[in-house]
């Protein structure tokens, strides 16, 4: 479960409650204070705010100049995210010279939270979202910018469902109501198709992908769904089944998945009748730590189970492991404007425990001599980091960094590989496995104008460098002196057109920059072509 994107613009919309009206200011009357005095005021200390008026104090000013520093507190705790604070001069007495300035500020805390469901009974369930809103909307809680912002963006995180929220004035002075509105596509379905060539060639390159969601089965925003994938190589495909249920008040998501992986090797490994299949079950919970307009943070544990098969003919053999797993890990976004412009960032660490465990034949292998001892348990740290950076103009600059570290040496279904359309593409599917190592992407991205763009889709002309190191064996190879890393480099061109939720096609040509040739019985190319088309419905 990925965390959410940023959300889109205008959540929540609020309804201010009028300011107070300011005094009738008469500039003839001059007023030199002495100090200020803060009333009202419990989330910032009285010093903390005449900090922001110390220039002030034995200076002469107005009415109107007192007035705008009350503003200027208001304006402060607005600062800070306290969006419906007051700051106002309260009747009092001004001394010409030498007195002491009341300014009175009023908190606004929350007093109810109003419910509106539209959808003919098929929102998330009344009952649901009264649990969720009464989690973060607490009568007398502060309000605040995130108070508000996140019980609508957990609402809005549920399949199908829309949500806003309004502010009115409340009974009570300095107590506001928050009405929220919850709108509902109901029971729906949707999903995508996809055809590409990333997939490994022995084992089918062309591939064809179909996934269908069932939202909403239980009226809380569940989504069922379904997936399936074919390849040009008789025997190769996979098949998924998922479901995640967002449970309690807070966000939380569980999910369960289940797949089966099969193949058959064709091609220069045709002659040995190579065959395997994998099936993979899989628990997961989510938990949102942080979720908001610019910057969001998922908790994230998921338990897994692998059994895998591999069968060849030509000799007989069979091999057969079983890898069981427990991964826990911090994964987020947020936005930022450090170069003048905006940036986009998401980013995420994963620390994966885990037990291999052989058939005998196989484990004869492997602690015997030249083996690569990789039963047993092991442990992997996972980072990944991307960062869209929006240059002058239509450009737009693209970051893409992995790494993994292992404790030992890992069977080949835990390695990072750096070849591949989502690595370094130069390379094919599968080239420069590893158990520790890195690989980034930097690419530049150029916008063509509107009157350039084909179906009135955006169209983007790419360049860009990628570059992976990997240690094979994190405890030295099996065999002494036998090479133990490998670097792999590429520059290339692209394009993208359409957009995700319509339809998007990529195309990207990629050169080798390093002399390393394939070494996973693939053909060398140059330039090395991968596309995909994917369509949502």
């Amino acid at each position: 479960m990925p965390a959410p994107s940023f959300s889109p613009p205008g959540a929540p919309r609020l309804v201010l409650p009028d300011a107070k009206p300011a005094p009738p200011a008469d500039a003839a009357v001059r007023i030199t204070p002495s100090a200020f005095r803060f009333t009202g005021n419990s989330l910032f200390s009285s010093g903390q705010l005449a900090e922001l008026l110390a220039n002030l104090v034995d200076q002469p000013t107005t009415l109107a100049g007192l007035t705008a520093a009350a503003s200027t507190v208001a304006a402060y705790y607005r600062s800070q995210g306290y969006l419906l604070t007051e700051a106002y001069l309260p009747e009092q007495a001004f001394a010409a010279t030498g007195g002491t300035v009341t300014i009175r500020i009023i908190e606004a805390k929350i007093g109810r939270a109003l419910i509106e469901l539209d959808g003919g009974g098929q929102s998330a369930g009344k009952t649901f979202v009264e649990e969720l809103l009464a989690s973060h909307l607490k009568k007398g809680a502060d309000v605040t910018e995130y108070a508000l912002d996140k019980p609508v963006l957990l609402l809005r995180d549920l399949a199908g469902h829309d949500a806003t929220a309004t502010v009115e004035p409340g009974n009570d002075t300095g107590e506001v109501n928050v009405r929220v509105s919850v709108t509902s596509k109901g029971l729906y379905a949707d999903g995508a198709v996809m055809l590409d060539n990333h997939g490994a060639s022995a084992a089918g390159a062309v591939r064809a992908m179909a996934t269908a969601n069932v939202n909403n089965l239980m009226g809380r925003g569940d989504v069922l769904s379904i997936g399936g994938q074919i390849s040009d190589q008789p025997g190769s495909n996979f098949y998924r089944l998922g479901y995640v249920l967002p449970v309690g008040g807070q966000g939380t998501r569980l999910s369960a998945n289940t797949a089966r992986l099969n193949y058959a090797l064709g091609k220069q490994f045709a002659a040995l009748g190579a065959t395997g299949k994998a099936d993979i079950l899989s628990l997961g919970l989510s938990h949102p730590l942080i979720r908001g307009r610019n910057a969001n943070l998922y908790a994230q544990v998921n338990a897994e189970q692998k059994r895998l098969t591999d069968d060849t003919a030509s000799p007989v053999l069979r091999s057969e492991r079983d890898i069981s797993s427990l991964r826990a890990g911090l994964s987020g976004n947020f936005t930022d404007n450090l170069t003048g412009r905006l940036g986009l960032n998401s980013y995420g660490v994963n620390i994966t425990s885990g037990q291999l465990k052989l058939s005998p034949a196989d484990l004869a292998v492997d602690e015997g001599v030249g083996g690569l001892r990789t039963a047993g348990a092991f442990s992997k740290i996972n980072l990944d980091y991307q960062r869209t950076q929006y240059l002058p103009g239509a450009a737009s600059l693209h970051f893409i960094g992995q790494a993994q570290w292992a404790s030992k040496n890992l069977g080949s279904a835990e390695k990072l590989s750096l070849g591949g359309p989502n690595g370094v593409r130069a390379y094919p599917v599968g080239e420069g496995l590893g158990d520790s190592g890195a690989l980034f992407s930097l690419e530049y991205r150029y916008l063509l104008p509107a009157a350039m763009l084909p179906f009135g889709e955006p169209l983007s002309l790419v360049t860009f460098y990628d570059y992976g190191h990997v240690r094979v064996n994190q405890n030295g190879p099996g065999v002494p002196g036998a090479a133990n890393s490998k670097t792999l480099g590429a520059v290339g061109v692209g394009a993208i057109l359409g957009r995700s939720g319509n339809f998007l096609i990529k195309t990207h040509l990629a050169w080798r920059t390093t002399g390393t040739s394939p070494t996973t019985g693939d053909a060398d190319a140059a330039p090395r072509a991968w596309l995909s088309a994917q369509s949502w419905f």
